[in-house]
């Protein structure tokens, strides 16, 4: 029987899979690539441990930065002495107030140098732990661009593209009429962050539905003057990891609620050179084709503009050999009934085979 009820209306567009974060790793300093600790392609967890960089040179300059510190320690507290011996005799006018000024004035001098050598140490200790290289983030990381023996430039050389992605982000682009119709609709305001209009689907390049919902999370500051088409981008969470980078997918978008809609199956509907065509049951049980006008489909279902009324019965199995005027045997199914995965045949006896 022809279903009649309110229906959300979704708009297809064609978007690209991307990580939420992609990041190029860089090393940080000069050297030669000692190994790496990941498997290409694998997913890696947020400070694991990727690249091993030779790290002589930096602990080279971290041993010649701590071997001045002591010294630099050493002038200090021989300047404290001083100012602390010089202290009371200027108060008692037994020194001049010239040599304490001095002795004041070389104690900042040596605190000064100890702080300038404790940078160097901290600077070359972080060379030392920039030799080992880390993943920024949790995600999937690719094929390694560097091997073990080759020189890296710090700053320049990239080691390896790693992204995140749990959630993913998927852009895709609508055109400039579709993006005036949303604005005279919503009038220039902005939905909520819970709107359904935010909400929406995933159906995979193969046809398979991707089963968790995705959110609208942005919206460009213009449209393309190139294509004059405006960019949106939605977010899906991708726990999992099923959703690879890179993806091409159709980003269902709800566009509108149509009320009343008339809903058939969409297998009920024949198209013939170029028209549409439905089977009805008529009152005596038997079958009539009458033409009709669809709409957008809803999952499973096509919405029928014209043609049918409520209340109506279609044809869903046998439908070429329903021909009009043909006497019919009818078996009612509900749209759940089609819906369900058809059963698995067992063998006689009940007998399984592997």
């Amino acid at each position: 029987t022809v279903l009649e009820q309110d229906t959300p209306l979704f708009e297809e567009f064609v978007g690209e899979v991307t990580g939420s974060l992609e990041v190029s790793l860089r090393a940080q300093i000069t050297g030669v690539l000692m190994s790496k600790h990941f498997d290409d392609g694998s997913l890696v967890t947020e400070g694991q441990k990727l690249f091993s960089i030779d790290p002589r040179a930096p602990l080279a300059e971290q041993a010649n930065a701590r071997a001045g510190l002591p010294a630099a320690r050493a002038d200090l507290a021989r300047a404290r002495q001083d100012v602390d011996r010089y202290g009371p005799l200027v108060k008692e006018n037994a020194i001049s107030k010239q040599i304490y000024d001095n002795a004041v004035a070389a104690m900042q001098a040596a605190q000064a140098q100890v702080s300038a050598n404790q940078a160097v140490v901290d600077q070359a200790s972080l060379g030392v732990e920039y030799a080992t290289v880390t993943a920024p983030l949790t995600g999937r990381i690719g094929a390694a661009q560097v091997f073990a023996g080759d020189l890296i430039t710090a700053g320049t050389t990239v080691l390896a593209e790693v992204s995140e992605d749990d959630p993913v982000w998927v852009y895709f682009s609508i055109s400039e009429a579709k993006l005036l119709d949303y604005e005279r609709r919503y009038r220039g305001g902005t939905p909520k962050a819970d709107d359904p209009i935010r909400q929406v689907r995933m159906t995979l390049s193969d046809g398979t539905a991707y089963k968790l919902p995705g959110m609208i999370i942005f919206a460009d500051r213009a449209l393309d003057p190139r294509t004059g088409t405006y960019r949106l981008r939605a977010e899906f969470p991708n726990p999992q990891h099923q959703l690879y980078p890179g993806l091409f997918a159709r980003i269902q978008v709800r566009a509108d609620q149509r009320k009343g809609a008339l809903l058939v199956p969409d297998r009920a509907v024949v198209q013939t050179l170029g028209k549409y065509f439905v089977t009805t049951v008529e009152a005596d049980s038997k079958a009539q084709q009458v033409p009709v006008v669809p709409g957008p489909r809803y999952g499973g279902l096509w919405v029928i503009d014209k043609g049918l009324k409520p209340g109506d019965t279609v044809v869903v199995e046998g439908v070429q050999k329903a021909r009009p005027g043909v006497p019919l045997k009818v078996t009612k199914v509900t749209y759940e009934q089609l819906q369900a995965p058809a059963p698995v045949a067992q063998p006689p006896g009940g007998a399984t085979k592997d």
